[in-house]
């Protein structure tokens, strides 16, 4: 057995993990539609995404609610209490000391209803409790029922309205969760289109240097029937066995890298590492996609939650500052309430003839001097607004550059692809006619390798051009929830 054999033999042996790799993956056959589909059922971003929602929507929806009408009910079941009370006693002319014992059973209830237009609030509020006093000393007992029931408003002045800030900070917080959910559902669908492209990439890569590897044996079978022959010299058999290691170690390599991205992959989507998939594309065609950069930024401007984002912080420092600047201004407060309550003997009673209770304050409130507090925190609000629309007008630059930035990408990326398909019909064409020319021996094996570098490398190229195209544009339906390729919008499920 010669050495060349000995050789070959042992780079076949290497290559068999890589071809039964590569012959298992075929077991599942994926196409990018069906992998979103299972990424946004299964996998851990769209699971976290949905959590984080369901509590950002719960807290703002609290938020919310807590503007709305409060009901609440209290009890005492009962209420002991023994204890000496210091008494002045008008005989012996000094405090003394008695032993009382109560004992007391309540229930109230309190009513709360916020107005948002007035910025007032209005209370019901209602209790009846039975009261069991004992004078342990003299013996005696008393008890007695008591019943109140008070409708109260409570009105504030000059001041800005609370409620109607709380409220719209609540609505911002809203409109942010579900901004943020459709971000992180579109990150994910980004991240699983390019990790699919990538994926098909390899595989792909994979089959070209499988093809690669058996036109190398090809050559290296005729090379060897040609030396043989004694039409050729060694040196020229040789430098074919060389190719074909070459190309033999280039097929592991692409075997292990397709192996690694596939397992990312599979973890990315929510499948298990043990399944084989297979990655498939109904359309390989490359059709340029028509962009209008102005529509592009105006796209990006409208859905981008960080300048969402950066606009609600200009309001909310807006209302902060309104805040602020009403701390210390003149206040007031009306309070208005008017009630029935009564007390008996008997429960049967307490109501029968019931006294009104009413009772109505103004309160003004004037701030003469603080040291300049007031004046600071104001300036400290008006920083932080100024501050907030910078970072809004900056991020709103940033977003312009960016898409103009991906717009002008993807046009050279797509010039690039037709170069480079161009070139790969070139290099087929042009391989095609030196194998046929080698074979008849018009030209030498050097000229025949790199006839067929050229081809690996123009299809090489060529993919990685066309993948580099469609991530690019699956990057710029991610930053502008738009998709040129459809003219749509892209809805993410939930």
């Amino acid at each position: 057995m010669t050495r060349l054999t000995l050789m070959r033999l042992g780079l076949m042996a290497a290559c068999i993990p890589v071809l039964l790799s590569a012959s298992a993956s075929a077991q599942q056959t994926l196409t990018l539609e069906k992998a979103l589909r299972i990424a946004f059922e299964n996998s851990y971003q769209a699971r976290v995404a949905r959590e984080q929602l369901r509590a950002s929507e719960a807290a703002a929806e609290a938020s919310r609610k807590a503007l709305y009408s409060t009901v609440d009910l209290n009890f005492e079941a009962p209420s002991y209490d023994s204890r000496l009370k210091q008494q002045f006693n008008s005989v012996t002319r000094r405090d003394e000391y008695f032993r009382v014992e109560n004992l007391r059973w309540f229930g109230g209830v309190s009513i709360n209803q916020p107005l948002i237009w007035t910025n007032s609030t209005i209370t019901l509020s209602g209790q009846m409790y039975r009261l069991d006093q004992k004078d342990a000393s003299a013996g005696s007992f008393f008890r007695n029922y008591y019943g109140d029931l008070v409708v109260r408003l409570e009105q504030p002045l000059f001041v800005p309205n609370s409620q109607r800030i709380a409220l719209r900070r609540a609505e911002l917080e809203f409109e942010e969760a579900k901004s943020d959910y459709r971000r992180a559902t579109l990150d994910l669908l980004y991240t699983v289109t390019e990790s699919f492209y990538r994926g098909y990439s390899s595989q792909e890569q994979l089959a070209i240097q499988s093809d690669r590897v058996q036109q190398q044996e090809e050559s290296y079978t005729t090379a060897m029937r040609k030396y043989r022959a004694g039409l050729i010299a060694e040196v020229d058999a040789l430098q074919f066995e060389v190719d074909l290691a070459a190309a033999r170690n280039d097929l592991l390599t692409a075997g292990n890298t397709h192996s690694g991205r596939m397992n990312n992959f599979k973890l990315l989507i929510g499948l298990p590492l043990a399944d084989s998939l297979r990655l498939t594309l109904t359309d390989t065609s490359f059709v340029p996609v028509q962009i209008d950069p102005a529509r592009a930024i105006g796209e990006a401007k409208r859905t981008r939650v960080d300048l969402q984002r950066a606009r609600n912080n200009v309001e909310r420092s807006t209302l902060s500052l309104d805040e602020i600047d009403g701390q210390r201004g003149i206040r007031g407060d009306i309070s208005v309430n008017y009630g029935l309550n009564d007390a008996a003997d008997k429960v049967r009673s307490l109501f029968l003839s019931p006294t009104e209770s009413r009772g109505a304050t103004l309160r003004i409130t004037v701030p003469v001097f603080d040291w300049g507090k007031h004046g600071r925190d104001v300036e400290a609000a008006e920083a932080r607004l100024r501050s907030a629309q910078y970072t809004a007008e900056n991020t709103e630059l940033t977003i312009e550059q960016e898409i103009t930035d991906l717009v002008r990408r993807i046009g050279s990326a797509a010039e690039r692809v037709n170069v480079l398909f161009k070139s790969r019909l070139v290099a087929e064409k042009a391989n095609g006619i030196n194998t046929s020319r080698y074979e008849v021996g018009t030209i030498g094996s050097l000229e025949l390798s790199q006839s067929q570098t050229r081809l690996l490398q123009a299809r090489l190229s060529a993919l990685e051009a066309w993948i580099d195209y469609n991530v690019a544009l699956a990057d710029l339906a991610r930053r502008t929830a738009f998709d040129f390729s459809t003219g749509s919008e892209v809805e993410p499920p939930r």
